[in-house]
């Protein structure tokens, strides 16, 4: 069944966060299911323009907000864009909650009668609903509208899918994860050289945005407690410039300072060799609905090391599939004695997690979870939602 998709986000600007990295990715899957997929955004140059330069798979549509109504992410132009576009489509994807990209999205999808499906990317957990919470309260009767005409609420895990809050909405809740493909690794050796790395060091590999709830202070701490004279904590991604400062800070007055690195940002490749070269991949976050970070290292067959707030953690436990701790020091730092020490625990690790990932977040597999999800959709929002 080929149909003609429109997808809607507020930004895919580099500095807004995984749900640009997860347009990217579900890019692959519209075309796999062989859709023909648009996507209307607000053009956001100030941040950052390479996730929207690598999305072949979308038909783009840029908005370029007024200075006052781009505040509300989009005003007139959005709606003239929206009103011309949805009803060229058969089904519209909702991207986001708290905004008027995915507010008027809904209303225009509802006034044409076209079913849409939406995508919080973890906007609604709890954790996340702490911020602007007064706001959010306020403008509770937009929300809830977004959320009652939706045909689904997609998720990305089960636990993102139980604590989702909808404002007194009662949405269908479906799971659908990311799809993640296994990277092309380099030579594990020849990695290490490019980076520096001497080839009998242990590495502990952090590689994501750099921010508040992404556990960094601990893990700096664990890494410190945990860590022989020889091993290496690489800290790479981009994000709060501030923390950045702090986090370096810190690590300079730790007795391992001079092997704790800070490379900054990275691209593909560079990940592919960070991957190639680590011997234990650590994410101690405080909350994440799903972690594309952790499901590349696990594709790639690195042992993983996550707190029990990344929601990932209940399936890969089920599997032993990644060692999973608290976010505290003492158990932290248990964990990944055990796993720098014990060679074959990491090799089981990096065993199970591979087998787990593949049978989850294959393309193909996240790709006929789709189908079947957009072909029950179809055939039944006329009659139970419009």
């Amino acid at each position: 069944m080929s149909l003609r998709v429109l997808h809607t986000v507020a930004s895919v600007g580099d500095t807004y966060g995984g749900v640009a990295s997860a347009l990217h990715a579900l890019g692959d899957v519209e075309r796999k299911v062989g859709h023909d997929a648009s996507l209307v955004t607000l053009h956001r140059p100030e941040q950052g323009t390479t996730l929207l330069s690598s999305m072949p798979h979308f038909d783009v549509e840029l908005i370029r907000p007024g200075r006052v109504a781009g505040r509300l992410h989009g005003g007139r132009r959005l709606t003239e864009a929206l009103h011309r576009l949805v009803p060229q489509h058969d089904l519209v994807v909702l991207h986001g909650v708290f905004d008027l990209t995915s507010v008027v999205g809904g209303r225009t999808a509802r006034r044409f009668g076209v079913p849409y499906l939406l995508w919080p990317h973890g906007s609604l957990d709890p954790y996340d609903l702490v911020k602007h919470r007064g706001a959010k309260r306020r403008l509770a009767p937009l929300w809830r509208e977004t959320l009652a005409g939706a045909a689904a609420l997609l998720c990305t895990t089960a636990r993102e899918a139980e604590l989702a809050e909808t404002f007194g909405a009662e949405p269908r809740r479906e799971v659908l994860p990311l799809p993640v493909s296994p990277p092309a690794l380099p030579d594990r050796e020849r990695a290490r050289a490019q980076l520096g790395i001497d080839p009998d060091a242990r590495v502990v590999l952090f590689c994501g945005r750099i921010d508040h709830k992404k556990g960094l202070p601990l893990l700096l701490e664990v890494f410190a407690a945990a860590a022989g004279p020889a091993d290496v904590l690489v800290v790479a991604g981009s994000g709060d410039a501030k923390l950045l400062e702090r986090l370096r800070a810190k690590a300079a007055a730790l007795p391992c300072a001079d092997r704790v690195r800070f490379p900054g940002w990275v691209d593909a490749a560079g990940r592919a060799a960070l991957l190639a070269a680590a011997d234990v991949f650590a994410l101690l976050s405080d909350n994440e609905n799903f972690s594309v970070a952790t499901a590349e290292a696990l594709r790639a067959g690195v042992p993983c090391l996550i707190s029990d707030n990344v929601y990932l953690a209940d399936q890969l436990a089920r599997r032993d599939a990644a060692a999973v701790t608290p976010a505290e020091l003492g158990p932290a730092t248990e964990a990944l004695c055990s796993l720098l020490v014990d060679s074959a625990e990491r090799a089981w690790l990096a065993t199970a997690g591979r087998e787990w990932s593949s049978d989850n977040l294959d393309l193909g597999v996240v790709s006929e979870r789709y189908r079947e999800l957009v072909r029950e959709v179809m055939s039944t929002c006329p009659q139970s939602v419009y």
